[in-house]
């Protein structure tokens, strides 16, 4: 198992009645997400798992690869420190940074 990260893009379950958590006027957020994995595959399939059970729907996941390859790179963001360091301490669950949240509706 290794840790793994990307970068998730999600929207609201529609069937989820007063779902806050975009806040009132949230469409959507993107978010960094780290877990440990056998394969980039069993990533994705944990993020989706979880997303559902937040009430979230995964539009795309993206730039999914090794946290030690991501956090070489000269400009990574600074919350996947403290990701590894929680992921370290719980490595069963999937690790949520922050989420930066849209307002405008990406579907037309």
């Amino acid at each position: 198992m290794q840790l793994w990260t990307g970068v998730a893009c999600l929207v609201a379950d529609p069937n989820c009645r007063d779902f806050k958590r975009f806040g009132d006027d949230g469409k959507g957020a993107y978010v960094n997400i780290v877990a440990w994995a056998m394969s980039g595959q069993e990533f994705e399939d944990r993020i989706r798992i979880i997303s559902a059970e937040l009430d979230c729907i995964v539009l795309e996941i993206d730039h999914v690869e090794l946290l030690d390859a991501r956090t070489e790179e000269p400009r990574y963001p600074e919350e996947l420190i403290t990701m590894r360091s929680t992921a370290e301490r719980q490595p069963r669950d999937v690790i949520f940074g922050k989420f930066h949240i849209w307002t405008q509706s990406h579907i037309q």
